[in-house]
């Protein structure tokens, strides 16, 4: 029995099994195991990404374009490449003085004889004493937008009234303008069937991030699927009977998590699909009788529209060779797109904010 199944499906064996061919072309994938005495407790998956910054990052000043187009290095990734959230099967531990420095010393070991340049830690939502006493340079990066599903909302309706008459508004309208779109949670077959379309859609969107990590390949969609079966929901938007959104989510406990989506962008404009697909994950939620929406990262205004809060993120880094380490606190600030301006909305009435 996989004992991380009980605990967080994106460490369960299924998810590891399946996803190894769904890696992006510039990550590769080891595992890493720990035990105390004789005893096995489990394995993590430790990533190696090579990085580029003009492939990642999209940036309009003409300095950060040329420098970035001499920053390119291999770095040991730990957390899960896939989600936002602090996914280590041995979390509890990291206070432990001594795991950590035996974790910590194997880390460096891999760093170095797979040639990496850096190790970085993803994510934390809280400060890592046990990272920070290891040498690692912490910074922020953008908020996890998360929307807690109130107890007495029981259906749509609910969640309806509960929002102040501008933001009940808008989303009338906004579902009277995507009235001619039909929904369908796809199943395996139909996936397979229209990974090709899902995969140009989510490449749509991804063309206008401003900081991308990597790129998924066709077939994540159907690794997901298989890995995490009914759990994982993908939900395609037909307009005459052509494919033209989608979005997708995971049941994690007692959190559904907002996974992939994607548009057509002209009709994203006429429809306001994407914003009628976070309401529809917003339902989905109600339904599902969840604590808490993930939505993650990007768009953060728009989510916040639907009630979602940010919540900060840590991200830490510390690098393989001392030489490095002076430029890090000067270079990660600089380029980071975690000050992306934003304005937070609040669509609640004041009995529920």
């Amino acid at each position: 029995m996989d004992d991380n199944d009980n605990l967080n499906p994106w460490l369960s064996f299924d998810f590891q099994k399946n996803m190894l061919t769904a890696m992006p072309e510039n990550v590769k994938v080891l595992y890493g195991s720990y035990s105390f005495g004789n005893e096995l407790k489990g394995y993590f998956p430790i990533y190696f990404f090579d990085f580029s910054l003009d492939k990642s990052l999209k940036e309009k000043n003409p300095v950060k374009r040329i420098l970035g187009k001499l920053i390119r290095a291999k770095i040991l990734i730990m957390g899960q490449i896939f989600s936002t959230g602090t996914n280590y099967p041995f979390n509890e531990y990291l206070r432990d003085q001594q795991f950590q420095k035996e974790l910590h010393h194997f880390l460096q070991g891999v760093a170095s004889r797979y040639k990496a340049k850096a190790i970085l830690w993803k994510d934390f939502f809280s400060v890592s004493a046990a990272l920070e006493q290891n040498g690692y340079f912490s910074f922020r990066y953008q908020p996890a937008m998360i929307l807690k599903i109130n107890n007495h909302w029981e259906t749509m309706h609910d969640y309806e009234q509960s929002l102040s008459s501008k933001y009940r508004i808008r989303l009338l309208r906004a579902r009277n303008k995507m009235k001619d779109i039909i929904w369908k949670t796809l199943n395996k077959e139909e996936i397979i069937n229209s990974q090709v379309v899902l995969h140009q859609l989510y490449l749509g969107i991804l063309s206008e991030a401003t900081f991308k990590m990597a790129t998924l390949p066709e077939s994540y969609f159907l690794s997901m699927k298989e890995a995490f079966k009914e759990k994982y929901n993908l939900t395609a938007g037909y307009l005459d009977g052509k494919l033209v959104c989608f979005y997708s989510t995971l049941i994690n406990g007692e959190t559904l998590e907002a996974n992939l989506a994607g548009f057509e962008e002209e009709t994203n404009l006429k429809m306001q699909l994407y914003l009628n697909m976070l309401f529809l994950m917003v339902e989905n939620a109600i339904k599902l009788k969840v604590g808490k929406l993930n939505f993650y990262r990007t768009a953060m205004e728009i989510k916040s529209s639907v009630g979602a809060v940010g919540r900060d993120t840590m991200v830490y880094i510390k690098p393989t060779s001392k030489w490095l380490a002076p430029l890090f606190p000067i270079l990660i600030p600089w380029f980071s797109p975690q000050n992306l301006s934003w304005k937070a909305r609040s669509p609640f009435k004041v009995k529920y904010s």
